[in-house]
Order: C-alpha cells, then sequence, then structure tokens
C-alpha cells in the first residue's frame, strides 16, 4: 500500500464528516423531501383525529419494536403532541417489555417539555401477552394512587370512558392484534395505528376493511403528516426530521463503500482462480 493511499484511508472519514456536515447546510432541494405525494393516508387520519369529541380519552396501546422504533419515533411524538394540541387525554398501556422501556423514555421526554401531566396516565405493563389484551377488554385497570380526572373516568367508567384507541404497533401484539383480539370483545371503537412499514402488507386489508380508522406505515406518509400537524404551543415535542441532502449522501457513500468491497472480493476471487488454473496447468 502506498503513503499517498494509507494517508486517503486515514483521512476518509474526516473527509466524509466534512461532506456531510456541507450537505446539512444546503437548502432545501425540491424532489429530495421525504414526504409522500399521496394525501389520502394524511387526510384519513386527521379525519379520524377531528372527529374526536372535546376533552377525548385515547387509549395508546404503546408496543413498539426497538429495532424499527427509529423509523416511527418521529411520527408517534408528532402524534401525541397533536391529540395533546386537539384537548385529548392519553392513557398509555404496554403489553411487551420492549414497549415499556420505550414508553418511559417518552414519559420522561414529555416531562421534560413540561407537558400537562394532568392529561396523561400511565395505566402501566400488562404482562400476559394476547390474554393481557383480552383482559383489557373488559376495562383498563387503573394502577393505585393514580389521581386525576382521567384515572378517575377511567376507573369508573372502564371502557366506556375510552372514545378512540392509537397502537403504536412494532412487535407481535401490534395492531392487528388489537383488531382481531380486543375489537370484537369492546363496543364501537376507532382504532387508529402508527407502525414501521414491515407491517405495512398485513394492516393494509384492515384499513380498507374499515377495522382500522386511520394508518401511517410508511416513512413517507409519515413525514407528509408531520409536514401537515398543527402542534400549536406543543411545537416544542416535535422531533425536528433530518435533512435530504445528507441522508441521500449518506446511502450514496453506503452504495460506494459496499460496491467497493464486493468488488474488492470479487477481483480476489477471480486472482486466486486464475493464480490456482495456472498452476493446475
Amino acid at each position: 500500500m502506498t503513503e499517498r493511499r494509507r494517508l486517503l484511508i486515514r483521512l476518509a472519514p474526516a473527509l466524509l464528516v466534512l461532506l456531510l456536515a456541507g450537505a446539512w447546510l444546503l437548502p432545501a432541494v425540491d424532489g429530495l423531501d421525504l414526504a409522500s405525494a399521496e394525501t389520502e393516508p394524511v387526510e384519513g387520519w386527521q379525519s379520524a383525529l377531528d372527529a374526536l369529541p372535546p376533552d377525548a380519552v385515547v387509549l395508546v396501546g404503546f408496543d413498539p419494536d426497538i429495532g424499527t422504533y427509529p423509523e416511527i419515533r418521529p411520527t408517534v411524538r408528532a402524534a401525541v403532541a397533536d391529540l395533546l394540541n386537539r384537548g385529548a387525554r392519553l392513557a398509555f398501556v404496554n403489553l411487551t417489555a420492549e414497549g415499556r422501556a420505550l414508553l418511559l423514555g417518552e414519559l420522561r421526554r414529555l416531562e421534560r417539555a413540561t407537558a400537562n401531566p394532568a392529561r396523561l396516565l400511565d395505566l402501566g405493563y400488562l404482562p400476559g401477552a394476547e390474554a393481557a389484551l383480552v383482559s383489557l377488554a373488559s376495562g383498563p385497570s387503573v394502577p393505585a394512587g393514580a389521581a386525576g380526572a382521567v384515572a378517575r373516568d377511567v376507573a369508573t367508567d372502564g371502557f366506556g370512558a375510552i372514545d378512540a384507541a392509537l397502537v403504536v404497533g412494532g412487535n407481535d401484539l401490534g395492531p392487528r392484534s388489537w383488531v382481531e383480539q380486543l375489537l370484537p370483545r369492546v363496543d364501537r371503537l376507532p382504532l387508529l395505528a402508527i407502525a414501521p412499514t414491515t407491517l405495512l402488507p398485513e394492516l393494509q386489508p384492515y384499513l380498507e376493511g374499515g377495522q382500522l380508522d386511520a394508518l401511517l406505515a410508511t416513512p413517507r406518509d409519515g413525514a407528509a403528516y408531520r409536514a401537515a400537524a398543527e402542534l400549536g404551543p406543543l411545537e416544542r415535542l416535535r422531533e425536528v426530521d433530518p435533512a435530504a441532502a445528507p441522508v441521500l449522501l449518506g446511502l450514496i457513500v453506503a452504495i460506494l463503500v459496499i460496491g467497493q468491497a464486493w468488488a474488492t472480493r470479487v477481483a480476489a476471487s477471480i486472482r486466486d482462480a486464475g493464480h490456482e488454473a495456472r498452476e493446475q496447468a
């Protein structure tokens, strides 16, 4: 390896950081925005939120997967802020340990952002997988010591106090389980879902069949919703979306690096095969 090549290899990480930093400073470029041009998913979502009554109680089934949560996290945070800005009260419940760990982080974030704690209720973690979801249909159990109007309404009226449910999916106990195990056991309940793209094939039929009232399940639909959401004084809860240019540049660099590594391995294999052929000859 020549000295120049060795120097380039050492400087490559720093050059890449400088390149991405420069791309971050570029102005927005038409055609590189992430938001989908299709308006139907966002319109359906906003219509579902508009249909909620004043001071609605929304049961939030929070069970994303740690691996896919970064894909939907900005959309989840925008949806929570949107609901709170509309005057909704949120009761969170977890059916998986992963969801519980992620929810605790989100609740701490809301606390740091000084969201109104009187509009939030943590129902805790319900172990038991689908059996826990079935038991939830008989009425959410309010933890001892929970105070406030939300806790009182849910403890008194059970599902009668719930105006809608929002399921944040990613695990096996996602929107599909809520449709199949919970909805048949309760009176008509509007059901909204946010899920990673991997769950779109199994959730699309429920959306078309009306079991799901609204669904955001692709990064483009999520970005379009976030761009349209009006969060008012809770704008501080919005997660800043990454600029499109550095993301695109990073993808291109990653593809080039992977391609170069693959080409090097293929070239080495061809050379080795040539050496073996000459030796056998």
